[in-house]
Order: structure tokens, then sequence, then C-alpha cells
């Protein structure tokens, strides 16, 4: 009992230090921005290979008909 009252009282007092801490706010908002980053790239990438992936089935599906 006593270790579930140390443990709740000791994350509640890490989240408000977190919560309060200007150089945490930074570091997420660069991860936040970095994760976008990258996801923004990976979907740019996907829609690209879609893309050349479609033309050559078609360019494909021509050539078989000749």
């Amino acid at each position: 009992m006593f270790q579930r009252i140390a443990n709740f009282w000791l994350s509640s007092f890490v989240t408000e230090r977190l919560l309060a801490s200007p150089l945490f706010h930074r570091m997420a908002a660069k991860t936040h921005q970095h994760v976008s980053t990258v996801t923004e790239k990976g979907t740019k990438t996907g829609s690209e290979f879609m893309k050349a992936f479609k033309e050559n089935l078609e360019k494909e599906a021509r050539n078989a008909r000749k």
C-alpha cells in the first residue's frame, strides 16, 4: 500500500516538474517537428512510388495488348 502511494506521489511530482520545464517543452516541440518532417517525407516518397508503379503497370498493359 505504501509503495502505491509513494509511486503515485513520485509520478505526480515528476509530471508537474516536466510540465513546468521550458527545456522539456522545447525538446517536445523539436521532437514533434522532426517526426512531422520524417512522416511528410515518407508520405511523399510513398506517393511517388505509387505513381511510378501505376505508370509502369499501365505501360506493361499497353505492351501486352500489342
